[in-house]
C-alpha cells in the first residue's frame, strides 16, 4: 500500500523557536495535520501540568492532531525521573497520542529503566507504543549503539523509531536501520542530509527516500512519518524553513507519498 499525505507528520524541531499558538496555523496553511510534541526545549512544548483540554482545543481549532510525543529522559536520578517519564506518557495518551519516545541519558539506564518503564505502563492502563530514538551524540548514535540496547531489553513490548536523518549523520543508510530494526518500527522520522551531516532542503541532500518510500509501502507500513527539516538559519529565518517545509511536501509527493488514502 503506497504512503500517503496524512500519514505525514509535522515537527517543532523545524522552528524551536515558535509558540504552539505560531506554529499550528502556519503548519495547517501547508497542509499538515498532526503533530509530534515535545515536553521540554522548544517554545512549543507542552505542559503536563496544564489541562489537556486546552491543547486539544487549540489543536482542534487548526484541525491537528497529537500523534507522538517526546519523554524526558530517565536520568541518574532513576525514581524521579521514571516518575516523570511516565506521568508524561500518560498526559500523552490524554491527548490522543499514540506513540512516545523513550529517553535515557546512557545505555545502561535505558537497559535497567526499560522494564519497570513498559510494567507501569501495563499496570497504569497507559495504552501508548514507546519506541527507542537514535539520534546522533545520544547514547543511541550508531547501530551498534541500537543493537546493544536493543539486546540488553529484550522485550518485544519496546518498539523502535527509524530515524532517517540522524542515521545518515553517522553515515549509515536506512536499509541498514531497517535491517537492524525490522518489524520493531513503529514510527519513522525522515530528514534530508547531505554528505557534511547538515539537514538540507528535500531534493538537495543524499538520502534515498524514493527507495524508502517503496520498501515502506512493500511493507504495508501504515504508521506516521514524521517530517524535520533542521536549516542552519532555523533559528533566525522561520520564513525560509515554511518555504522548504512547503517544497518538501511537494517533493515527497513527486517521489509517490499519495493525496489520500485508496
Amino acid at each position: 500500500m503506497p504512503i500517503t499525505i496524512d500519514q505525514l507528520v509535522s515537527s517543532p524541531a523545524c522552528i524551536p523557536q515558535w509558540t504552539l499558538e505560531q506554529i499550528f496555523p502556519a503548519y495547517a496553511a501547508l497542509g499538515f495535520k498532526k503533530f509530534e510534541s515535545f515536553c521540554t526545549w522548544c517554545a512549543s512544548a507542552l505542559d503536563i501540568n496544564q489541562p489537556s483540554e486546552q491543547y486539544l482545543a487549540l489543536a482542534k481549532q487548526y484541525e491537528m492532531t497529537f500523534t507522538s510525543m517526546h519523554l524526558p529522559a530517565v536520568t541518574e536520578q532513576v525514581a524521579t525521573s521514571l516518575d516523570a517519564a511516565v506521568a508524561t506518557a500518560k498526559y500523552a495518551q490524554s491527548i490522543g497520542v499514540k506513540v512516545v519516545l523513550y529517553k535515557a541519558n546512557s545505555r545502561d539506564l535505558y537497559i535497567h529503566a526499560a522494564k519497570p518503564f513498559l510494567d507501569r505502563l501495563e499496570s497504569e492502563n497507559i495504552e501508548v507504543t514507546p519506541v527507542l530514538q537514535n539520534h546522533k551524540g545520544t547514547p543511541i548514535t550508531t547501530l551498534d549503539d541500537f543493537a546493544s540496547i536493543i539486546q540488553g531489553i529484550n522485550d518485544p513490548r519496546m518498539k523502535t523509531l527509524l530515524e532517517v536523518g540522524h542515521f545518515a549523520r553517522v553515515g549509515v543508510s536506512w536499509q541498514q536501520g531497517v535491517e537492524l530494526l525490522g518489524d520493531s518500527i513503529a514510527l519513522v522520522h525522515i530528514n534530508e542530509i547531505d554528505s557534511a551531516g547538515n539537514s538540507v532542503p528535500f531534493g538537495t541532500g543524499n538520502v534515498d527516500f524514493s527507495g524508502l518510500f517503496e520498501h515502506l509501502a512493500h511493507q504495508n507500513y501504515r504508521g506516521d512519518i514524521v517530517v524535520e527539516l533542521e536549516l542552519d538559519t532555523r533559528n533566525s529565518d522561520a520564513q525560509r524553513t515554511m518555504t522548504e517545509l512547503g517544497n518538501a511536501l511537494t517533493h515527497l509527493q513527486n517521489l509517490g507519498v499519495q493525496e489520500t488514502n485508496p
